[in-house]
């Protein structure tokens, strides 16, 4: 097949035309975030404060994210944050080593690893009643791909002892 410059030149205007559309609404998008950032003044025992411009709270969805440094410095705590286990510490340390929820999700795939499909997700659920983390594993399967109709097939919940580390079948 042959092409001419009529095609070629035909083909570069439907493309662009297909795709300005998709430019547009990605770039509305971060408008209306950027738009929902207001210089909001935030109240501790009574006293105002508010933060520095760059460092505002961000209305989505009916609810205000206030960024956590702001709020501890306010009430007069520090704040330490560990990328390693990805945990925010505000105003004192633990007085021994706790295990992160990252870090439990770590130990169940160490202990039951081999056990465990590959395809199956091994995810932080909730802290049960006794303050220890729980651990879903599970895959998603999809029934109708046209409707997305399906179920959860668990593999197993598991709890932690965020002071040991101990992990614990629940089945």
């Amino acid at each position: 097949m042959k092409w001419d410059l009529k095609s070629f030149v035909g083909g570069i205007l439907i493309g662009s035309a297909l795709f300005s559309g998709l430019a547009w609404a990605s770039s509305s998008n971060d408008v209306a975030l950027e738009a929902s950032k207001i210089p909001y003044t935030y109240y501790f025992d009574g006293i105002p404060k508010s933060p520095t411009l760059d460092v505002q709270g961000i209305l989505h969805k009916n609810t205000v994210y206030v960024p956590i440094r702001f709020v501890a410095e306010s009430v007069g705590k520090t704040v330490m944050y560990d990328g390693k286990s990805k945990s925010i510490y505000i105003g004192k340390l633990p007085a021994s080593k706790m295990f992160s929820k990252t870090e439990a999700v770590e130990l169940v795939k160490k202990k039951y690893g081999q056990n465990i499909p590959a395809n199956y997700q091994v995810e932080y659920d909730h802290d049960d009643e006794n303050g220890h983390y729980v651990v879903h594993v599970y895959q998603q399967v999809v029934n109708n791909f046209q409707t997305g109709d399906g179920y959860t097939n668990t593999y197993g919940w598991f709890t932690i002892n965020p002071n040991t580390g101990d992990v614990k079948s629940l089945f």
